[in-house]
């Protein structure tokens, strides 16, 4: 399986190559380039299904194992590292995951600059960098900018989950999600498979603190266009 990555050349779709890390360049608020849209899912996964997201990827235990539980979803892992996403792929072939693809990207860039509107059933951000210095706070990736990018992402009733150790970062999301509107904290829907930092964690016995926010039925694209017609 190739490793998809984007490309400057085909706008709006995924190219599959093993070339050097994107650069990630600083672009105006409103820029947006749809690379990987609605159109580009069906070219990744050769057919339609719900996607579900595991951003920030890691070895990809999480991702494999979810997609082999769910061999009706489309499960999309996104990992900045390069080893990792070697990783990743190794473990698609071996297991046969035919529902399973990795993208070799950041993943705050994918939302904010190369994802559509409602395009993921379920975004999984497991264990992200912390950063629990106070001065390297900033360097966190789940800003309120991408809290917005996430549920612009999320399909109307699609959920956001995410799994930390670190008590601070989680405050700090949980009342950045309290301000989207139509965003809400919702009851687990079931058992999800451990990635590989939530078992280390675990057998070390630390505190875990995790939450999942669904978006309302209510604000969907099309629903908000049909509303105003």
């Amino acid at each position: 399986m190739a490793i998809a990555r984007r490309t400057r050349t085909t706008a709006g779709m995924c190219e599959p190559a093993e070339m050097s890390p994107p650069e990630l360049r600083k672009r105006e608020v409103g820029e947006s380039n749809p690379l990987v849209g609605l159109e580009c899912w069906p070219r990744m996964f050769l057919r339609p299904a719900p996607i579900v997201c595991d951003l920030g990827a890691g070895n990809g235990r999480f991702a494999a194992t979810y997609a082999e539980l769910h061999p009706e979803w489309n499960v999309l892992a996104v990992e900045r590292r390069l080893p990792r996403v070697r990783k990743i792929r190794r473990a698609q072939e071996l297991r046969r995951l035919s529902n399973l693809r990795v993208l070799w990207l950041g993943w705050d860039d994918l939302l904010l600059f190369w994802s559509q509107p409602e395009s993921c059933r379920e975004i999984h951000v497991l264990f992200p960098d912390p950063w629990p210095k106070r001065r390297h706070q900033i360097r966190r990736t789940l800003s309120m900018r991408v809290l917005t990018a996430i549920f612009r992402v999320l399909e109307p009733g699609g959920f956001f989950r995410l799994l930390t150790d670190d008590s601070g970062y989680y405050a700090t999301v949980e009342q950045a999600a309290a301000a989207l509107p139509g965003f809400g904290r919702s009851e687990d829907p079931g058992a999800f498979p451990e990635s590989q930092f939530e078992t280390i964690f675990r057998s070390r016995g630390c505190p875990l603190h995790g939450a999942i926010w669904r978006k309302s039925e209510g604000n969907g694209t099309e629903r908000k266009k049909r509303g105003a017609a």
